[in-house]
């Protein structure tokens, strides 16, 4: 983890440590519950406090290749998909914790670069993406896909139909009987124990008449095996003449030496907790210590909430929260052109290559590498008549952005570097990634990975980050093409836009938020010549969908609650803009021009300082 001044904490050193000490030898590093993974990034769940294990590139193979199955998410932090997807998986990991022993729930976290080669063996080409790994896997590649469905229930659904197809195919002893018992004439009251374990005195029933709620209810029993078996029947068995039982589902608790049923009830969700009252009873009239019959204890989570500043009380302090950092925008677009280019291993070719050539020419002439601020002066006054005047003049002042002007040079050689590769129209995604990593060090890394996000900050990690970055960019593009073409006689207005379009369709990670953005920009709002005919409506015509999203998003459970999905800029940001309840054009145009002009520089210093 980084320090909140986005130095190397003593935590990120010991782990790194870790890394070097392990590394060499051929020991197995397997995860835990309690296990806090090696890396940078924040997670979007906590390590000790959820039924959820964490992996990382130390853990994964010896973890998940072991003695029982897995299902696994791999998402991205700053993926607002995922963001939205952790609560349900979060449920879900709730609803299956006493599972364990069988299956286990788990993550990794894949905009970490420490994890980067964990999550290309795995072919993770979108986020999330959950993986289901055998008992028997021993690679990458046997891992099932799943869904992810906004649903617990469904994912419950889907694991145990899973789980229970690989039982019937392997039968492992030591996993608990998911088959229905087999019953005739001659089978004894102990053959009915088999595949209870021989600890248990205890055993429950359920009697279905389908292929029903069964398996589930011997999967939610594993974690009392030390005490209670459970079995599963078929409404045609001999045994339910036997116990006179006429409605289904009913289950029935019996005790190893005792043939009759101690409880015998239909099957509801309060029938758990009437099987461990029935136990507890019948022990404790027989003269024994109750038993504790669960072994998983219930998560507990923690959250801490930064305080809040109430922008219509506070204004003027809220728009000091709002500017363009051009540390977001270089952290961002390293992460665009380095994590999420190459993120799945092979060639990129096809529409791919042509977008990311395309993606990658608009940086290197159009990247912005000036600050323009407005300076109004006082001038001499002048005696006119009888009056004393003062008049002002406006004056344009700029700021070179040296990291930014290093950064269009990488852009420049990475586009000169994929030209040479045009005429086979396609490269390896690891030569490609060599390629990057060598040029940057050639220009003295001007991308700050190890800064913390400025004014993409969240108000708590999983708020915000690189999508704040990545539009931020996106918008800054557009502003600052048109600044610099505002001369030229012939500008294609819909290129930068088509451009960004193409990047986010072939490498944008997110593939809810890549699906929701081309309905958008193909469907809902077209980006076509009729909307985008003039320069300025390149800036317009995002600025415009970006408020669609906003509105979709507004109220969100991935809503910063400081940041919040407001239609932008707010009154407190430009009071006129807002005419009558509607926006002015006019005035929206010189704000994106002001806002997206003046960027606040990469405080190298700073860094300096807090790496000391």
């Amino acid at each position: 983890m980084r320090s909140p001044h986005g130095t190397m904490s003593i935590k990120t050193i010991s782990c790194l440590l870790l890394v070097a000490t392990l590394t060499p030898t051929s020991e197995a590093v397997q995860s835990t519950f309690n296990y806090v993974p090696i890396g940078q990034n924040p997670t979007l769940y906590t390590p000790g406090f959820e039924p959820i294990m964490h992996l990382d590139q130390m853990t994964f193979n010896d973890t998940v290749f072991s003695d029982r199955a897995f299902l696994v998410e791999f998402y991205a932090d700053w993926c607002g998909h995922c963001r939205a997807f952790a609560p349900y998986f979060r449920q879900f990991a709730n609803m299956v914790r006493d599972w364990y022993p069988v299956v286990t729930v788990a993550v990794i976290n894949c905009a970490d670069s420490f994890n980067q080669a964990a999550c290309r063996e795995n072919g993770v080409t979108y986020f999330p993406m959950m993986k289901y790994f055998a008992r028997t896997a021993t690679t990458a590649t046997q891992g099932k896909l799943f869904e992810t469905p906004h649903s617990a229930e469904q994912i419950r659904d889907a694991l145990l139909r899973t789980v229970s197809n690989e039982y019937m195919f392997n039968r492992y002893p030591d996993w608990p009987n998911l088959g229905h018992i087999a019953v005739d004439s001659r089978t004894t009251y102990g053959q009915l124990w088999e595949g209870v374990p021989p600890k248990a005195n205890y055993m429950a029933i359920l009697f279905e008449e389908y292929d029903g709620v069964g398996a589930q209810f011997v999967m939610d029993l594993i974690s009392r095996n030390h005490v209670l078996g459970a079995r599963r029947a078929l409404s045609n068995s001999p045994l339910v003449q036997m116990l006179n039982i006429r409605n289904f589902p009913t289950v029935a608790l019996f005790r190893r030496d005792h043939q009759q049923a101690l409880y015998m009830q239909r099957y509801t969700n309060q029938t758990v907790k009437e099987i461990d009252e029935a136990i507890t009873n019948d022990m404790e009239q027989g003269g024994k210590r109750a038993p504790i019959l669960t072994t998983t204890a219930a998560p507990t989570t923690t959250t801490t909430q930064t305080p809040l500043i109430d922008c219509h009380s506070y204004p003027e302090r809220c728009r000091d929260m709002y500017y363009v950092s051009e540390t977001d925008m270089l952290k961002a677009m390293r992460m665009a052109l380095l994590d999420e280019v190459t993120r799945v291993p092979g060639s990129i070719r096809g529409d791919n290559f042509t977008n990311l050539h395309e993606f990658m020419t608009l940086l290197s002439n159009h990247f912005p590498v000036l600050s323009f601020q407005n300076d109004i002066r006082r001038m001499r006054a002048k005696r006119t008549t009888s009056v004393l005047r003062t008049s002002y003049q406006i004056y344009i002042l700029f700021q070179i952005l040296r990291n930014s002007e290093r950064a269009r040079l990488v852009f420049t050689h990475m586009r000169e570097f994929l030209e040479g590769r045009k005429s086979v129209g396609s490269v390896s995604a690891d030569e490609y990634r060599r390629q990057f990593e060598s040029v940057e060090r050639v220009y003295a890394s001007p991308f700050p990975v190890n800064s913390t996000w400025q004014h993409c900050k969240g108000t708590s990690p999983q708020f915000r980050g690189y999508t704040c970055g990545l539009w931020t960019t996106f918008h800054a593009l557009t502003v600052h093409t048109y600044i610099d073409t505002i001369k030229d006689d012939f500008v294609n207005p819909m290129k930068p836009l088509s451009t960004i379009q193409g990047w986010v369709k072939s490498f944008f990670g997110c593939e809810h938020c890549r699906n929701h953005f081309m309905h958008m920009t193909t469907t809902l709002f077209p980006l076509n010549e009729r909307r985008v005919r003039h320069p300025h409506d390149m800036m317009t015509y995002l600025w415009r969908a970006h408020n669609i999203v906003n509105n979709r998003l507004h109220g969100d459970n991935t809503e910063d609650p400081q940041f919040t999905k407001m239609q932008f800029p707010a009154p407190f940001l430009c009071p006129t803009c807002h005419s009558g309840g509607q926006f002015s054009r006019r005035q929206i145009r010189n704000f994106l021009l002001r806002y997206y002009g003046s960027i606040k520089p990469h405080n190298r210093l700073a860094d300096q300082r807090l790496a000391l």
